[in-house]
């Protein structure tokens, strides 16, 4: 017999809005007061197939963790102290329409900017939705250049777009070239798809500095130099085509510039090539025999390679491997990057708007201390921010501080938890979670769109981000239908193409199934390349003319160079938080230990450093505190810890300093020292124990 109990449970269909490419399809069991109860992931989902990761399966749980935002606040205390007390809604949409108007009217519209980061990357309330009141408002544009802009940009002058392959078609690689990329904890709904080709007989290459957990399960890893990946990239292809192994139809007929390309890869020798990244020779020339007899070859690349000086040069030499050998025209190769093709089509939120799209000039996200501190024509009198914690997950975070702390700046933080950002706000704003609010999402890896109705009460009064612009639209005076819009209403706009009804994705069939396929899905792997010419750009006129060159190149890292005593800093993503998003609720502190940087013995012997030792890593920018790892999982010259954690001040060392291409941010491209601060208790096998399971 079926319970009371029982049968008052709904489920419903959801999913993660988290900066990760899997983008997970879930369920969300809602009890009869409204309370969801249990969570998982949706076994019908073919990417998802059931299963969610460390940092999401603990979702609500950290719904309800002591520091989650339940009611609107106004700062009482001096900024940055983190003191507020509560106020009302219609208090807080009330001064901050005030405020912003103030501004508008006197200075302009230009000085008020919207900084939004990728804490949320759903349609409705990540950038899309709520940026029509900053568009009807005339506010400064946004940048969102943190993450992966500078690789897109390299690969918009090869391949048109970043994602040329469909995930789940790994399965039936050849050879599969993990680049840059922990997949095994970053991309881990990935990985099935890639063990099912080394089931067929694929081998599976790592090139990364840090011997990952994804590095332990390879057949090979290259373990080379950071920022020497474009080196690493030219040198492959010029032994490609030494050997024989290039496709001479595929670069006849499908490619623009092989004739200029393959000359200038002369001087790529396997003895240059080894002497600039640090991989022996015989382990490049090992990887070479491998694409030229294992086809086809498929590339995933992660966004850390491409976070230095010359990344944008980097992501352009590795797209060039898969077109030397044709592997594009093959399913199961190619390559997979951030996705930034399947936004063509189906992203026109700007194009609602005509009557008001002008938006006076855009501000770089990574730049936002030297634009806070700096910028006079007019200058940032008004920072409100949402999807972001960029004291924790800036570059230079000090400088960051300093333009905080303006006593001229009026700051809004729009937030879920109290972190570091939040201590520095005139008002805080509290905003819901994924699992209480309507969102439309999908994924810069797998081609599924996803239905994200409201499944749960809110906690406290919080709202959502698209409810809170439209009361402040109301407040100031912005009544129109575009700004008032409701969340299934941008949806239908969303979806308002050609091209996205021909494919079923409309509102009626995701309300029905929970997801769909996005219209690319399923299309034969040799088609025209989103390239101008239809054809993969070896040469192009507009890189020239951009200022990067005609052909693809190496751009060596700036500072993350071999020079002792300085050592290069690799932050990667961790285990148990996306980016800082989860990692300081006291479910994420009580399974994970303290922050630890990791050395290598020879960097450590030099230093006389012991495991377990506090050191101080620092440069000229900034300074933080860790606990030391002693492990050669990483690489001489090199120091290794993951980011985003709250408190530790890891990226106040890293420079505001753009990337060659797109405004990227160069947080690998940065050189520290480390210095012993006192020593502590613990051994060399726990310390490095501990460190293992974090990567």
């Amino acid at each position: 017999m079926t319970s009371s109990r029982t049968r008052e449970l709904r489920v419903l269909p959801g999913s993660c809005p988290l900066d990760c490419p899997d983008a997970c399809s879930w369920q969300v069991t809602v009890d009869a007061s409204g309370t969801a109860v249990k969570l998982r992931g949706n076994p019908d989902h073919p990417f998802t197939q059931g299963g969610l990761c460390k940092k999401v399966n603990p979702w609500l749980v950290n719904s309800q963790d002591a520091r989650r935002l339940t009611e609107p606040m106004r700062r009482i205390g001096p900024k940055g102290s983190g003191r507020f007390e509560p106020i009302s809604w219609d208090d807080a949409i009330g001064e901050m329409a005030e405020r912003l108007g103030t501004i508008r009217d006197t200075v302009g519209a230009a000085a008020i900017w919207p900084y939004y980061g990728t804490g949320n990357l759903g349609w409705v309330q990540g950038s899309n939705g709520p940026a029509r009141v900053w568009t009807r408002m005339g506010a400064s544009a946004h940048n969102m250049s943190i993450c992966s802009v500078a690789g897109n940009a390299g690969m918009e002058y090869t391949v048109g777009v970043g994602d040329w392959m469909d995930a789940e078609d790994f399965a039936h690689a050849g050879l599969v070239l993990v680049w840059g990329s922990n997949t095994v904890v970053s991309n881990r709904h990935l990985w099935p798809f890639i063990e099912t080709a080394r089931t067929r007989g694929a081998p599976v290459v790592v090139v990364d500095p840090i011997r990952t957990r994804t590095a332990d399960r390879a057949d090979l890893h290259l373990q080379l130099r950071p920022g020497t990946d474009a080196a690493l990239a030219l040198g492959i292809c010029a032994a490609l085509s030494r050997t024989g192994a290039a496709d001479p139809a595929f670069l006849q007929n499908r490619t623009i510039g092989w004739d200029e390309f393959n000359p200038s890869l002369k001087d790529w020798t396997l003895e240059r090539t080894a002497a600039v990244t640090g991989v022996p020779e015989e382990t490049i020339a090992k990887l070479v025999d491998l694409i030229a007899t294992s086809a086809p070859l498929a590339v995933r690349v992660g966004h850390g390679m491409q976070r230095h000086a010359g990344g944008g040069q980097a992501m352009r030499a590795v797209s060039c491997i898969p077109a030397v050998v044709g592997a594009y025209d093959q399913r199961g190769g190619g390559s997979l990057y951030s996705g930034i093709g399947k936004a063509k089509g189906y992203n026109l939120v700007k194009s609602r708007l005509p009557e008001f799209s002008q938006r006076p000039r855009t501000l770089v996200m990574t730049n936002l201390g030297r634009n806070l501190t700096e910028l006079n024509d007019p200058p940032v009198d008004a920072l409100v921010i949402w999807g972001a914690n960029p004291v924790v997950s800036n570059p230079q975070t000090n400088l960051v501080r300093q333009g905080l702390a303006r006593t001229d700046l009026f700051t809004v933080v729009i937030d879920i938890f109290h972190t570091e950002t939040v201590d520095w706000a005139d008002l805080v704003l509290p905003s819901t979670m994924q699992h209480e609010h309507q969102e439309l999402s999908d994924s810069y890896n797998h081609r599924y769109v996803h239905w994200n109705p409201p499944a749960a009460t809110p906690a406290g009064s919080c709202l959502s981000h698209t409810e809170i612009f439209r009361r402040l639209g109301r407040a100031m005076g912005y009544d129109d239908p575009e700004t008032q819009a409701s969340d299934v209403q941008l949806i239908e706009d969303q979806l308002d193409t050609d091209v996205m009804r021909e494919a079923g994705v409309t509102v009626a069939n995701l309300e029905r199934f929970g997801f769909v396929p996005l219209p690319d899905r399923g299309k034969p792997s040799a088609r025209a390349f989103a390239t101008d010419s239809g054809r993969f750009m070896f040469s192009s006129l507009a890189a020239e003319v951009a200022g990067h060159g005609r052909l693809p190149h190496h751009v060596p890292a700036l500072e993350a160079t071999p020079r002792s005593p300085w050592l290069a800093l690799i932050a990667a993503a961790g285990e148990f938080h996306v980016n800082s998003t989860f990692a300081g609720t006291g479910h994420t502190l009580a399974r994970t230990s303290a922050p630890q940087v990791v050395l290598h013995p020879l960097d450590a012997a030099e230093r006389r450093l012991s495991a377990g030792a506090l050191v101080r890593v620092s440069n000229e920018r900034g300074a933080f505190e860790a606990a030391l790892a002693i492990s050669d999982r990483t690489q001489p010259g090199v120091v290794n810890s993951t980011k985003g954690w709250w408190g530790n001040d890891m990226n106040s060392t890293v420079d505001e300093r753009d990337a060659d291409m797109g405004g990227g941010a160069v947080f690998h491209d940065n050189a520290v020292l480390v210095e012993p601060v006192k020593v502590t208790t613990g051994t060399p096998e726990t310390s490095q124990e501990t460190r293992e399971e974090q990567q």
